[in-house]
C-alpha cells in the first residue's frame, strides 16, 4: 500500500510543472437509499489534450464508523462552444479502508461541470461518479460532490 501511494506521488510531481491545482469538496455517499455526509481533499494537474489527473481522500462516518477513501482519477475536459460552464468526464478507481484493517476497493466513472470564478484563481465545481465496489457482493453506490479548486 506504501508503495502504491509513494509511485502515485511521485508520478503526480513530475506532472506538476503542467497546470497543478488542489481542492476540496463536500456532498453524499450513498448505498442502497442510505445517504451520509462526504468530505474530502484532491490535488491534480491538467496534462496535454485536455487530460486531467487527480488523486484525493475523503472521509464518511456511517452509524460512528470513520471510513476513509483514497480514490484516482483520469478526467477528459470537453467544451461547449460559447458556454461559461465546462463540463468533463472521466473514469477512476477506489480504495476504502475501514476501521480494524478491512479494505475495499471500486470503480467510478466521473461526469461534472467546472464554473471558473472570473478574477480570481477558483473554479467551482459539481460532480457525480456512479460507483461499483467489489467488497463483499459487490454493490453500487454514489458519490455527489460540490466543491472547488484552487490553480496555482
Amino acid at each position: 500500500m506504501k508503495k502504491l501511494l509513494l509511485s502515485g506521488l511521485v508520478v503526480l510531481g513530475l506532472a506538476l510543472a503542467q497546470s497543478p491545482y488542489v481542492g476540496g469538496h463536500v456532498g453524499l455517499f450513498g448505498v442502497s437509499g442510505v445517504n451520509i455526509f462526504n468530505g474530502g481533499v484532491h490535488a491534480g494537474v491538467g496534462l496535454q489534450g485536455g487530460l486531467e489527473v487527480r488523486g484525493g481522500v475523503d472521509f464518511s462516518s456511517l452509524l460512528g464508523i470513520l471510513i476513509t477513501g483514497v480514490n484516482a482519477d483520469v478526467l477528459m475536459n470537453l467544451s461547449i462552444p460559447g458556454s461559461q460552464v465546462y463540463p468533463y468526464a472521466g473514469l477512476g478507481g477506489n480504495l476504502w479502508l475501514f476501521p480494524g484493517g478491512i479494505t475495499s476497493f471500486g470503480v467510478h466513472a466521473t461526469l461534472g461541470l467546472k464554473y471558473p470564478i472570473a478574477g480570481v484563481p477558483f473554479v467551482a465545481f459539481l460532480e457525480a461518479q456512479p460507483t461499483y465496489a467489489f467488497g463483499g457482493s459487490g454493490a453500487f453506490v454514489y458519490y455527489l460532490k460540490l466543491g472547488g479548486n484552487y490553480t496555482f
